[in-house]
């Protein structure tokens, strides 16, 4: 498959996944949060101002989300119930975005997309991918870019880290 084709394949299965997420998640309380998702709540929360709690089922486990401005940029943090880390998605700079990945990411868009904020995606405490919503002739879609380094590569999906 040529790049081309993977680009135009994650676009679509990022709307689509975007949208079936969207459909699952329920608004919460903090007090709503297990015990130890608190816990890993209040310390990744640290510094920043939490801008809500969503739960949702996905593949039979129940799964948190805190929403988190940090210095103006958004922040989202996704735990398991027993408190584990799983997903950090942090807004940043596209200064800070790597070379590689800016390039890909003004492929993707091409001259009539539009490029939203890009986040860093990180798992297990490393960065796994870049993602961004693209407009382009009305459609939304969240595109994601993962760097191609072996180091990468060799991460496990699972993630249980807390």
């Amino acid at each position: 498959m040529n790049r081309t084709a993977r680009f135009a394949a994650a676009i679509v299965l990022g709307l689509v996944i975007s949208v079936a997420a969207q459909a699952k998640e329920k608004n919460i309380k903090q007090s709503d949060l297990p015990p130890a998702v608190q816990q890993t709540a209040e310390r990744q929360s640290a510094g920043a101002t939490v801008t809500g709690y969503t739960k949702e089922k996905v593949e039979g486990e129940m799964i948190y989300k805190m929403n988190l401005d940090v210095d103006g940029r958004a922040r989202g943090v996704t735990m398991a119930a027993d408190g584990t880390l799983l997903v950090v998605l942090q807004e940043i700079a596209w200064e800070d975005v790597p070379e590689a990945v800016k390039t890909d990411f003004t492929n993707v868009t091409g001259k009539k997309g539009k490029l939203g904020p890009v986040s860093s995606v990180s798992k297990m405490g490393r960065v796994v991918s870049y993602e961004a919503i693209l407009v382009k002739d009305g459609v939304r879609a969240r595109v994601e870019i993962k760097p191609n380094t072996p180091e990468l590569d060799a991460i496990p999906t699972a993630d249980s880290t807390k």
